[in-house]
């Protein structure tokens, strides 16, 4: 396929709009959507893992954005100095990172080097590279009228590749643990690129989740999924049902694991 026109992620974030991750964060806990998208709650600190998730996503940017252009893969110096700028830019934030017990700054950076050093050798290399970080904008609708909500569906496909005759859309991740089946088949950000595809002109895409192991000897998983017109509409049902339930101020806490990282504890436990 050639091509794809794209509007900058900015411009399209100035409309009222709706993102997988504000939605995730709502299911997760109502109370830290609060915080972070309706009050805006300064928050206490940054978790080394957003920053560090930030670093791995721009080295991957580049080096997809390398083949785009070369069409072939950079060095895996290339792709570590890039990680390694993008984390010290991270560490420059007015925020302090928060370290979880046994890390610091250049353990995190040492282990990102190694990731992307195993990313290079056994990373999906595609055919040819249609896009990175490719910014959409979609209708969304309730599922069982076809009301179109006001909320446009706003984000950025990762990587939009062609890959043995079939156009594949591939998220990044990075991650403690390998993924299980259940969150595979499940998770939400697929279904929402699936659903936009359409709107770019891509038509029946490959789906894959591309994860990054934080484990003793890094790993790199790529695993293809698929997404059926039902999951649509379940994830189109999910999306409406949150909106609602923000619009009519519903909030709450949901204690639990996810606390101890929680950037807006201190407001709960205040």
């Amino acid at each position: 396929m050639s091509a794809l026109k794209a509007v900058p992620l900015e411009k399209l974030r100035q409309r009222l709009h709706v993102s997988v991750s504000q939605v995730n964060t709502y299911i997760m806990c109502a109370e830290r959507y609060r915080h972070s998208y309706v009050i805006g709650t300064p928050p206490s600190h940054r978790p080394s893992a957003l920053g560090f998730g930030s670093a791995v996503h721009h080295a991957l940017a580049v080096f997809y954005g390398f083949i785009k252009a070369h069409g072939k893969k950079p060095s895996p110096g290339r792709i570590q100095a890039a990680f390694s700028d993008r984390w010290e830019v991270e560490l420059r934030d007015s925020l302090p990172i928060h370290y979880k017990a046994g890390e610091d700054a250049g353990k995190v950076k040492d282990l990102g080097i190694a990731m992307l050093k195993k990313f290079c050798d056994d990373g999906f290399a595609p055919d040819k590279v249609v896009a990175v970080e490719q910014p959409f904008s979609v209708a969304i609708h309730e599922p069982d009228t076809g009301v179109i909500l006001e909320e446009a569906l706003v984000g950025a496909i990762d990587l939009v590749a062609e890959h043995e005759g079939r156009t594949v859309i591939v998220e990044h991740k990075s991650a403690a643990r390998r993924w299980d089946q259940p969150r595979l088949q499940h998770d939400l950000q697929p279904t929402a690129y699936q659903f936009a595809a359409r709107e770019l002109g891509i038509r029946n895409p490959g789906l894959a989740f591309q994860v990054l192991l934080k484990t003793r000897s890094p790993q790199v998983e790529f695993t293809t999924v698929t997404r059926s017109q039902d999951q649509e509409k379940e994830m189109l049902s999910t999306y409406t049902q949150v909106l609602k339930a923000v619009a009519q101020g519903i909030f709450w806490k949901n204690r639990g694991w996810m606390c101890g990282d929680c950037q807006y504890r201190y407001r709960c436990d205040g």
